[in-house]
């Protein structure tokens, strides 16, 4: 386990997690078709995902809701000076009520006390504005505009980032 809230765990996923994780990505087809062109992805592509990330060192995590023992949602991270959230991902049922928040904040004081001294993620601009609101109420500060490449996809964003 990485790190955990009062209601929720996060820890590494594993390959009998892949459906599950399939299912957060599935319960989010607006982010889907926006962000590679599907509105639905199998447990290869998380597979593959899986390996990508790992390729560059990022910790491929799922957030898992104490109680019930569920899958409540993926994040993808790399803890270093500057830490970088590649994603924070949740099943559609579990957004809107303050999870993102906590999960974020927990994840930042983990890095805080790993000696990261800032957080950087990427936001695709052309998804959802709620999204670039969400990094802002966390403190987070436009810093560049970049073209992110998912897949085969190119897509607008803009690199946010955070003193901690």
């Amino acid at each position: 386990m990485f790190f955990e809230t009062e209601k929720f765990k996060v820890e590494l996923v594993y390959s009998e997690d892949v459906y599950e994780i399939a299912e957060v990505y599935n319960s989010n087809k607006k982010f889907l078709m926006n962000h590679i062109g599907k509105d639905k992805i199998d447990s290869n592509w998380v597979i593959k995902e899986l390996e990508d990330m790992k390729k560059i060192a990022f910790n491929s995590c799922k957030i898992i809701e104490k109680e019930s023992n569920k899958v409540a949602g993926a994040l993808d991270f790399k803890v270093e000076k500057e830490t970088y959230l590649s994603i924070l991902i949740l099943k559609s049922n579990h957004k809107s009520k303050g999870i993102g928040k906590l999960i974020y904040g927990a994840l930042e004081k983990y890095a805080k006390s790993l000696g990261s001294e800032t957080m950087r993620i990427d936001v695709v601009t052309n998804y959802d504005v709620n999204v670039l609101k969400f990094w802002n109420s966390n403190g987070f500060i436009k810093f560049k505009d970049i073209k992110l490449s998912w897949g085969e996809k190119e897509l607008p964003a803009v690199v946010m980032k955070k003193e901690i």
